[in-house]
């Protein structure tokens, strides 16, 4: 589907201030809420207000065209209480859910290896990155350490993901962070190739993620754009794909504490 969507049509809403606009009480209520952009729906609606938000918003969706063949946003609440009970950790007491963990996941580029997504076509879980890791810099490839020590803020890394639908790609990934938010800005550096077709250019790719406190828990806002070719079996095999990273993501963001 063509969104056919431009900068000025994308209206940043006074409903995104954090727990006062209906978005974000249902999101607390409910535990999530999904919003796939069209022709005709495409407000930016759940993004939570930060000192980053604007950035955010113009990073993933400033640059929508008649090529943009998916662009989706989500947002998920999740207490800090669940986090707790849900740690695989076995003593409770040392499950840390301050903002400084939050920070360390998004970084923790090698522990996305394994990482599952569930496929609606198949009816099951099955990995997303067979391999992921941190690589030196866009030009040089080779495999460094996590970056996980002090503050996410103003750090740019660069990482290798080999994706189960995708295949082995580059990205750049940069971060914010403040006492109350972190953010990560992904866009894929090389190629995403689908079986034998070069289906993302590099640099059509994005995905958003902001984590946000509210003191009781979290507001996990992932948001993704692709542009494609529109073909029909190709569009639809990438609309899935994509939905259900978004999932995958905040799945990843929350098993980690």
């Amino acid at each position: 589907m063509k969104l056919f969507i431009r900068t000025s049509k994308l209206i940043f809403s006074l409903a995104m201030v954090v727990a006062m606009g209906s978005a974000f009480i249902y999101a607390q209520e409910n535990n999530e809420k999904f919003h796939r952009f069209t022709e005709r729906d495409n407000e930016v609606r759940l993004l939570p207000a930060s000192e980053y938000s604007e950035g955010l918003k113009e990073y993933i969706f400033g640059n929508m065209s008649d090529k943009t063949g998916y662009a989706a946003e989500a947002l998920f609440y999740v207490t800090k209480d669940d986090l707790v009970n849900k740690s695989k950790k076995e003593d409770k007491s040392k499950v840390d859910t301050s903002i400084k963990t939050v920070s360390k996941i998004v970084r923790s580029i090698s522990d996305m290896k394994g990482m599952l997504y569930y496929s609606n076509t198949r009816s099951r879980y099955e990995v997303l990155y067979k391999e992921a890791y941190r690589i030196e810099s866009e030009k040089n490839t080779a495999r460094i350490a996590d970056d996980v020590e002090g503050s996410s803020n103003g750090k740019t890394i660069y990482a290798m993901l080999d994706e189960h639908t995708f295949g082995k790609a580059n990205y750049k990934i940069t971060y914010q962070e403040n006492e109350k938010c972190v953010t990560m800005k992904m866009e894929n550096l090389t190629a995403l190739s689908y079986k034998f077709i070069k289906a993302v250019k590099p640099g059509k790719f994005k995905m958003a993620v902001s984590v946000y406190d509210d003191g009781d828990g979290y507001f996990v806002y992932v948001a993704m754009t692709a542009d494609f070719m529109q073909m029909g079996f190709l569009e639809n095999k990438m609309n899935k794909s994509f939905t259900a990273r978004i999932r995958a993501i905040k799945d990843f963001i929350i098993g980690q504490f």
